[in-house]
């Protein structure tokens, strides 16, 4: 594999966790705006209690 291709496989792959996270934080402020506990975002939406509570307040704002 050169380099340029595992460059681009490097980005391709970053840009797909980017994407999940993403899809994850998006599905997280659905959850609190149905009004799950922040610990129950946390469980379902595979993010830290500390992810979902920044998440809490960004939605508050």
């Amino acid at each position: 594999m050169t380099i340029a291709e595992q460059l681009i496989k490097e980005g391709m792959e970053k840009g797909i966790e980017k994407g999940i996270l993403e899809g994850k934080k998006k599905a997280a402020k659905n959850f609190l705006k149905l009004g799950l506990t922040v610990k129950q975002v946390a469980e379902a939406a595979e993010l830290s209690i500390e992810e979902v509570e920044q998440l809490k307040k960004e939605i508050k704002n």
